[in-house]
């Protein structure tokens, strides 16, 4: 779709802001939850905050990496939930920069986890995001800046990357829900192409086919959320095959321990381990 016009950023560094673990010892802290900021140079610097975690890392974090919220340039919503989006209001205090989410941001989401069901929506209402929020509600890609896209609704197209824990109330019933707002970031750098994601619910060899089908670049590296934590190996294992063809794997957040664990195995090499705290380069 973009082609050469798709453009390129010349340095890209990344702060995760929110994850579930802290890998190293120090004044950082964890919540289950995500966030990261990613200061990118290209012609101009711009930053971009992708999702805001849970909402009690995000300020605390923010401080011991020293950044300046005046370098937020653009808020970007992954998808709706609470883990994703629940620091917005502690955010848009310190802002006033564009907020950049699907137009289903607003729906309410539920998830069956370990044998029950869990309110996953957005845990603020309606009216107050529109009163705070300077909100830009998009369904197809949205180019950002020159290399740096938000991708927009993801297409389904592999056979083992489903959805069914995830659902939404529709005239008193709840359906199946496949989670159409769930959106990543690419970034085109002098390395290749750089995926990163929210939560995954799109599936992440979903994401990786819809980038490369978008810009014309093969990925070369994918981080952040791939929402393997409860899934079986019909799911797992062909998705570690599919990402063992890229040079760096970072999972985080709900990727899950086991997952992680064993890319670290399998990929030594190509295993980049995230978490709360870590600054990296892509």
């Amino acid at each position: 779709m973009f082609g050469e016009s798709f453009g390129e950023v010349k340095k890209a560094e990344l702060f995760v802001l929110a994850d579930n673990f802290v890998p190293r010892p120090g004044k950082f802290i964890g919540e289950y939850g995500f966030s990261m900021f990613l200061k990118l140079k290209g012609d101009e610097e711009i930053g971009i905050l992708l999702d805001t975690g849970a909402g009690y890392a995000i300020e605390h974090n923010w401080k011991e990496f020293n950044l300046d919220w005046d370098a937020v340039n653009f808020v970007v919503l992954s998808h709706r939930h609470f883990d994703h989006t629940g620091g917005l209001m502690r955010v848009l205090e310190r802002i006033n920069a564009p907020v950049l989410a699907h137009p289903d941001i607003f729906k309410p989401s539920f998830l069956w986890v370990r044998e029950r069901l869990v309110d996953g929506s957005l845990p603020f209402s309606e009216q107050v995001v529109r009163e705070k929020a300077r909100l830009y509600l998009v369904r197809d890609a949205f180019k950002i800046a020159p290399g740096v896209t938000l991708s927009g609704e993801v297409k389904r197209v592999t056979e083992f990357e489903k959805t069914p824990e995830t659902f939404r109330l529709e005239d008193g019933r709840f359906i199946h829900d496949e989670m159409s707002d769930d959106m990543s970031l690419y970034i085109k750098t002098k390395k290749g192409l750089a995926v990163i994601t929210g939560c995954a619910h799109s599936g992440v060899v979903n994401i990786l086919r819809h980038a490369e089908e978008l810009t014309g670049e093969k990925p070369y590296l994918v981080a952040g959320g791939f929402h393997l934590i409860f899934s079986g190996k019909e799911r797992v294992n062909p998705t570690i095959e599919e990402l063992r063809k890229l040079d760096v794997i970072a999972p985080c957040h709900c990727s899950g321990v086991a997952f992680a664990g064993e890319i670290a195995k399998l990929e030594p090499s190509k295993y980049l381990q995230l978490g709360a705290g870590v600054k990296f380069e892509i």
